[in-house]
């Protein structure tokens, strides 16, 4: 492959694009426990004033996922 067909990214970019990577993971994660556990249960290791159920931990996840796009589409 030609070298000046190779995009580059520069460090900033690559920030955004480690955070998009980071909160997709995250995603993930909650997605997968809710499937396994259920939207309602929660992570018993919490404190019981730091618990929220699988349902409001995806539900802010997917707000940091969508912040972590924006800045995506905007770089692009």
């Amino acid at each position: 492959m030609n070298s000046k067909y190779v995009p580059t990214v520069n460090s900033s970019n690559k920030k955004k694009l480690g955070y998009l990577i980071e909160e997709c993971g995250e995603v993930l994660q909650a997605a997968g426990k809710s499937i396994r556990w259920g939207l309602n249960s929660y992570n018993p290791e919490l404190p019981p004033n730091e618990r929220i159920d699988n349902a409001e931990w995806l539900k802010s996840e997917l707000q940091d996922l969508k912040l972590a796009i924006e800045l995506i589409e905007q770089m692009l």
